[in-house]
């Protein structure tokens, strides 16, 4: 993660043009969804980010709750999501997207993405809709965080926004 906020800070100072086109390409490829966390969050909450990754990897190895508690629980949050989105993108490059959740669970079934997603379909679309769709990568860490989604996205971009409620959302997980 701490790489990921140095590349982002690099960005943010690299001029407009081929090289930063290049470079953004390649952030969203190692790092799916950081280009919209480094525009939602900004540069000063990424730098911050970036010292709270830093000081985690000196420290000894310790429960992700625990972020939280210190206020670096973004970190260990994108450091979740970057995968599902990965997960979903290889998803639909492969699939096109076919037979909704079911197909996506079927695609990471005896891979190493099988571990982050649910084994039980009704489970995942009760917690991130009936499709598969970004939105049910951010519902189903929200759920594993016993976080609601607001509040995920509260602690993801560090304000609320549009991105908190859509129509189509499942109604929250009690």
């Amino acid at each position: 993660m701490a790489a990921k906020y140095a590349a982002l800070a690099t960005l943010e100072a690299m001029p407009p043009g081929p090289a930063q086109d290049a470079a953004l390409r390649a952030a969203a490829q190692t790092w799916p969804g950081c280009l919209r966390e480094s525009q939602l969050a900004g540069p000063a909450r990424c730098q911050t980010r970036k010292d709270q990754a830093l000081a985690g990897l000196s420290a000894p190895q310790r429960p992700r709750a625990s972020w939280r508690a210190v206020g670096a629980a973004p970190v260990v949050l994108w450091a979740d999501l970057h995968p599902l989105l990965a997960d979903l993108q290889a998803w639909r490059r492969a699939t096109a997207g076919k037979d909704g959740p079911a197909g996506l669970l079927a695609f990471v079934k005896g891979t190493s993405a099988e571990s982050r997603w649910p084994a039980d379909l009704a489970l995942l679309i009760r917690v991130g809709g009936a499709q598969a769709r970004v939105r049910m990568a951010y519902a189903w860490l929200a759920a594993q965080a016993g976080l609601g989604l607001s509040a995920l996205n509260l602690e993801l971009f560090g304000r609320e926004g549009p991105w908190d409620a859509r129509t189509g959302d499942p109604p929250p997980v009690p």
